[in-house]
């Protein structure tokens, strides 16, 4: 039974008049039972999810849906924007709308950071604990948090509560931050910024749910653009900050300053968020959580994630280490979803989801956004340090134009969005133009000039920017209100997965041919063997280091450029599954009013 025909598998009570088919789910909530009707609109992957309250379906103003004059489900189904029971009759004050989307960014902004401000001092805070082959591991440890914990947050705080799942994540958050500044060792460390990891990923999904709660579709993307420019600001200067505190100061203040940070922004949102909580007693919202479904997506998702670390890295992709454990996790995938099919009564990752093709085309399309937009925030600081000879503050800077145009597209995109009320072609242009910029990067090599980079990496980012927000709206639009916040943690989720898994293969290139070309070039100069070894895991040795004659230097630029070149072959590759995948979506009508998300 395939994975569509699972999802399908929930009872289906009868077959409309012309494809329209309606189905009755019954979910428990502990001491009470209610039964939803959904309309299914459209059959396969073209169908929408269309939940019916006390206004029925309606179109993108709030309407009533007809009929087309064809009839049947065809004819609906661009008429159709998901519904679940009715639309939120608050509305909110334009003066607090700001306020939360201020406290909302704030959040985005510190958690984002933490994402980025390490990737150029790592290495000196290795150093300093004399453990660089664990040293990676300080930042694969936040990313691999992040990402374990992403689905579960919507999920979590449908149950418990939106302010409550963003409180008790920035509170995990902060502990981590302070056990980061105060660590004493590099396990301490590792561990440290684990628990950060947890709190940050609850941070960032959580800020875009609460952001669906408060506004409607056609207005989202002028106030997600904010939050476009908070993560684009803390990715570009992130690495720039963090080599400069190191610089001047201790890497350990690079952890504290998240916390003026963070405890104004839950001061803000708790006198400006007024969403409703969901009912029920603690007790009784405990049980509806799918402790068995959490408990089998992080067997599944942790050991896969640290396959993807080990592959190529400490271990080749062909060792029993590697192939065990991505077996194992595979074997913990199938365990999860057949508990999200058959056990769960509020499942984590409901499987009907995937019966929507927008949500599909989404999952997809964020899978290779993360593959396509991850790698260059590594790479390019990499190319600046090897081939142009950079600083690690001034690699950082090289970003900029990458991160400023990723704004102004993600402008672009909410003023469309809020004007045509479209969505899909913004998608599709940005889809091409990140391949375009992506696949442009092919042709850098030690003669190339700023002029060069900075336009490469503007159309990336422009790309971007269309993207970053639409792709979400797309799978927004089609589903019920109440699958909202799990549909977008889980989009985020998908993000961050494909990021993790480009970084991992396009490292193992990169790190293979270096080795290779390094010892060929040690044998050349042997007694600088060593010092061309240490250059794989600190670029900055080749500008900084007064030991190397120009012969070594130039040999070694020659080394990185060939490396370079290979990760930016594979980069392409990425981003052409980008284009494919953004064909797939279908327009969907976007709502003037907000969606009723919270039970």
């Amino acid at each position: 039974m395939t994975l569509l025909q699972a999802a399908d598998s929930h009872s289906t009570v009868a077959d409309g008049i012309g494809g329209l088919r309606i189905s009755a789910s019954a979910s428990s909530s502990g001491l009470s039972e209610k039964n939803e009707k959904q309309i299914v609109v459209g059959s396969g992957l073209d169908s929408q999810i269309i939940e019916m309250g006390d206004t029925g379906a309606s179109d993108g103003g709030g309407n009533v849906a007809e009929k087309g004059t064809t009839g049947g489900a065809d004819s609906l189904a661009p008429s159709v924007v998901a519904s679940s029971q009715g639309f939120n009759k608050e509305t909110i004050e334009k003066g607090r709308l700001y306020v939360i989307v201020a406290g909302l960014c704030l959040l985005f902004f510190v958690s984002a950071l933490d994402t980025t401000i390490l990737a150029t001092v790592y290495i000196d805070i290795s150093n300093q604990y004399d453990d660089m082959t664990n040293g990676i591991w300080i930042i694969t440890s936040y990313l691999l948090a992040t990402t374990a914990v992403q689905p579960m947050y919507g999920k979590f705080s449908d149950i418990l509560g939106r302010f409550e799942a963003v409180v008790v994540s920035t509170i995990i958050f902060c502990i981590g931050s302070v056990m980061c500044a105060a660590s004493h060792s590099m396990a301490m460390l590792v561990a440290s910024r684990a628990i950060q990891g947890i709190g940050g990923g609850g941070m960032m999904t959580m800020v875009s749910v609460i952001m669906s709660d408060v506004t409607s579709e056609r207005d989202r993307g002028r106030f997600t653009a904010y939050l476009a420019a908070a993560w684009g600001i803390a990715s570009a200067v992130g690495p720039v900050m963090g080599g400069a505190i190191v610089e001047n100061a201790s890497w350990r203040i690079i952890f504290w300053i998240n916390l003026p940070v963070c405890i104004p922004s839950i001061i803000v949102l708790y006198f400006a968020l007024r969403i409703p909580r969901p009912e029920g007693s603690l007790r009784e919202k405990m049980k509806r959580i799918d402790f068995l479904g959490l408990l089998t997506f992080q067997a599944f998702i942790i050991p896969i994630i640290i396959a993807f670390a080990w592959g190529g890295q400490g271990y080749k992709w062909t060792s029993g280490r590697v192939l065990g454990t991505i077996c194992g996790s595979v074997a913990m995938g199938v365990l999860f979803l057949y508990i999200e099919w058959k056990v769960a009564v509020e499942p984590i990752v409901p499987l009907r989801l995937f019966r929507v093709r927008n949500v599909v085309a989404s999952g997809m399309s964020h899978f290779a956004m993360g593959a396509s937009i991850y790698a260059p925030l590594m790479f390019i600081p990499a190319w600046e340090l090897s081939v142009k000879r950079s600083t690690e503050t001034q690699a950082g800077l090289h970003l900029l134009p990458l991160m400023c145009t990723m704004v102004v597209g993600a402008s672009i995109a909410g003023a469309c969005m809020l004007r045509l009320g479209r969505f899909r072609e913004l998608i599709v242009a940005g889809g091409f133009l990140i391949a375009i910029g992506n696949s442009l990067l092919i042709l850098l090599d030690v003669d190339s000039n700023n002029g060069q980079r900075i336009g490469f990496l503007a159309i990336t980012g422009v790309g971007f920017g269309f993207c970053v927000q639409t792709m979400l709206m797309g799978a927004q639009c089609a589903v019920a209100g109440l699958d909202m916040a799990i549909v977008t943690t889980l989009m985020l989720f998908l993000r961050t997965l494909g990021g993790i898994f480009s970084l991992s293969v396009l490292s193992s290139v990169f790190n293979n041919r270096l080795r290779t070309a390094a010892d060929e070039l040690g044998a050349q100069y042997p007694q600088y063997s060593q010092l061309i070894l240490d250059t794989i895991n600190d670029q900055s040795i080749i500008g900084k280091s007064t030991e190397l004659p120009e012969g070594v230097r130039l040999g070694l630029t020659d080394m990185f450029q060939s490396a370079l070149h290979k990760v930016f072959l594979g980069l392409t590759a990425f981003s052409a599954l980008m284009v494919i995948s953004t064909l797939l979506f279908k327009h969907v009508k976007m709502n003037t009013r907000r969606k009723k998300t919270i039970n």
